[in-house]
């Protein structure tokens, strides 16, 4: 019989670790805030459900019916298409699927690196939030792994067209992807023809997708795992009393960002081309989410994408820089810990927080609230000053 490899056993392990955690309510220590499992997943089946069949409710949230639909459903209508796939129990578990999915596909990246790397990721709490949610990201994800796959491994680049338009139509973020096809290295014979398809595929499916009405509906983040740029915004807002428009100055700061990164571009080695697209994907997914969308921390998975370019880049830049962005992608990923601790330790009210009825320890969640966004806003400049070094360099 043939004996597991290390690679396969690591694949083990990662499947194992992180099904002990969902299953054996270990998820409940992690800053997930979530009352029960796949809660953003079985809300697609339930919202269709107590729209259209309320007496077809499943007994394990009659009564929440109300609460449901007190808001306009928050993703595009394809969405509520699939809801029609199966019972409840059925549709609750279809999810896991993609779960599997989405940790192979993660180990897979990291398969060349340390085994704790792989494990550093996948246990951390935006992984653990991603799937114990069992978010539609996940879907997201795969497809642009798919993505990614295609543009590394096939000669045609226009198999990468499927899983482009396909995300672009369950979503609107994976529409920044089409930034990538920029990058010179990847070789586009006729460039008009390609162009001409890349932007019907784009316009179609965003069309398809009623991107406008769901941007209306989507459910934006408060404070609590929050990945968005608009967090320090809101509290300006809030303790000055003087309102900003959170979308425009956000837009501004970005435009800006980019253009001092085009005059002060990195000095940074060349590596290999599959590890520069995965970077590529991996940051315009993270900066046009954090920017433009007010959106969650489970966005955050995408650094899988970034890590390996980040860990090739050790020995071929100072130590200094390197050790600062490694500790700036760890703390991206377990940040979150740090207001969840100080919740537990010091018992915050945080509505009293909103109130203005302030005490120490809601001073110090303040602090751990700002600081943790620091190191959101840290990590975002970094990945467009490194971005637009891979995108513009001259050699």
């Amino acid at each position: 019989m043939k004996k597991l490899n290390s690679q396969d056993n690591n694949y083990f392990f990662v499947f194992i670790a992180s099904f002990i955690i969902l299953f054996g309510g270990i998820w409940k220590y992690y800053p997930i805030y979530g009352s029960y499992l796949f809660q953003d997943w079985t809300y697609i089946y339930d919202y269709r459900i107590c729209l259209n069949f309320p007496d077809k409710v499943d007994k394990s949230i009659i009564g929440l019916c109300p609460v449901i639909l007190d808001y306009n459903f928050v993703y595009p209508d394809i969405w509520m298409k699939l809801g029609k796939i199966g019972n409840r129990t059925i549709f609750k578990y279809l999810i896991i699927v993609f779960i599997f999915l989405y940790l192979f596909f993660c180990s897979n990246i990291l398969k060349k690196y340390n085994f704790f790397i792989k494990f550093f990721f996948i246990l951390s709490p935006v992984s653990i939030l991603l799937i114990q949610r069992g978010n539609n990201d996940l879907i997201i994800f795969c497809l642009i792994y798919l993505f990614y796959i295609f543009l590394e491994n096939y000669k045609n680049i226009y198999y990468s067209f499927v899983p482009y338009f396909l995300g672009t139509l369950l979503k609107i973020y994976p529409v920044v992807l089409i930034s990538i096809y920029y990058f010179k290295e990847i070789k586009i014979n006729n460039y008009k023809k390609f162009l001409t398809l890349l932007i019907l595929i784009t316009f179609i499916s965003l069309y398809l997708s009623n991107f406008w009405i769901a941007q209306e509906n989507y459910n934006k983040a408060g404070i609590t795992l929050a990945f968005n740029s608009a967090v320090l915004f809101k509290i300006w807002n809030h303790l000055t009393g003087i309102e900003i428009s959170i979308q425009i100055i956000s837009l501004i700061i970005l435009i800006f960002l980019f253009l001092i990164s085009l005059r002060n571009k990195l000095d940074l080695p060349s590596i290999e081309r599959k590890y520069e697209i995965s970077f590529l994907i991996g940051s315009a997914i993270i900066v046009s989410n954090f920017f433009l969308n007010e959106g969650f921390v489970y966005k955050l998975v995408f650094l899988v994408f970034v890590i390996p370019l980040i860990l090739e880049y050790k020995n071929k830049i100072k130590k200094t820089i390197f050790i600062y962005l490694l500790v700036i992608l760890i703390l991206s990923l377990w940040i979150e810990y740090l207001t969840f601790l100080i919740e537990i330790i010091f018992d915050t009210n945080v509505s009293k927080l909103k109130s203005n009825n302030l005490n120490l320890q809601n001073y110090i969640y303040a602090v751990g609230i700002l600081f943790k966004n620091i190191i959101y806003w840290l990590l975002n400049i970094n990945l467009i000053f490194i971005s637009t070094n891979l995108l513009f360099r001259k050699n």
